[in-house]
């Protein structure tokens, strides 16, 4: 059980993913093992299908492992959990709900006293920006301020880990660099624990503490680079030397990856193994 000394630590041993079953199974991801530490932010930077989306859904509980261990606080992950916050690429705002309805949403739906929440919800949509907006529907609002509103949803229960699976890949350019500093100056002020998933490596060395790698199909981690870049970070930092050297290092490492797929298993597809009908494949 959690002791409370590793609150808001992720740890991933050994963990694989399959979906389907006999000659239609295909492996997304093969052995990876990580740890996140309390506070940190951190990465998973890679190109389209190679199991990103599909880890980050694994430690959120939506998602089931084939094998290996999720651990969250010290606890294995079965499901969901109240302390992981979640953003979509897409912000999925209820469009009947007005933004300080849809922030309020996870609380109506832990059934928790929502007038305990509600001026939490206001002082987070104030933080984004979003003064006066708080009655107006989906369909009044940019695209980045449904972000925003969707960002404030993701933290309205004070969450431990915050996981992000591309959350700002939508936006135009501008909105994005915007969106990207709004979020680290909400992360800098609770210092959530962070998993960020993006194909942008720019978006990743600004935002993170450290960049994760997966590449190869079954996918794994092929690396893991430490940002040291202190904080807090503006902009100007991308014009430094250093940045781009980073830069330039995640993009070798990615090229390098991804032309190690295991193309003798067809990118994944697998025979079927003694065994493998027994272990939990798929939701």
């Amino acid at each position: 059980m959690n002791d409370g000394r590793d609150t808001g630590a992720i740890t991933c041993l050994s963990v694989r993913k399959i979906f389907g079953t006999g000659y239609n199974r295909f492996e997304a991801v093969r052995s990876v093992s990580l740890s996140v530490r309390p506070g940190e932010f951190v990465s998973l930077l890679g190109p389209s299908g190679c199991g990103k989306s599909t880890l980050l859904m694994m430690i959120a509980g939506l998602e089931r492992k084939s094998s290996g261990t999720i651990l969250v606080g010290g606890d294995e992950v079965a499901g969901p959990r109240p302390e992981i916050g979640i953003m979509f690429q897409d912000p999925t705002l209820l469009p009947w709900k007005t933004a300080i309805e849809n922030v309020l949403f996870p609380i109506d739906m832990m059934r928790r006293p929502r007038n305990d929440y509600k001026e939490r919800a206001i002082e987070l949509l104030r933080m984004m920006g979003l003064s006066g907006a708080e009655r107006k529907k989906p369909r009044h609002l940019s695209g980045g301020m449904r972000q925003r509103v969707a960002l404030c949803r993701a933290l309205i229960s004070d969450p431990r880990i915050l996981l992000m699976d591309e959350p700002f890949s939508a936006l135009d350019a501008i909105t994005r660099d915007e969106m990207n500093v709004v979020l680290l100056d909400i992360w800098q002020r609770y210092k959530t624990t962070a998993v960020f998933v993006t194909h942008s490596i720019r978006e990743a060395v600004f935002l993170s503490d450290r960049v994760l790698v997966m590449g190869g199909r079954p996918s794994t981690i092929i690396s893991d680079t430490a940002v040291p870049f202190p904080r807090p970070r503006d902009f100007s930092v991308g014009d430094t030397a250093a940045f781009n050297e980073i830069c330039r290092a995640l993009r070798d490492q990615i090229d390098r990856g991804h032309g190690n797929s295991d193309v003798n298993e067809t990118a994944g597809m697998l025979p079927v193994a003694p065994g493998v009908r027994e272990q939990s494949i798929g939701m």
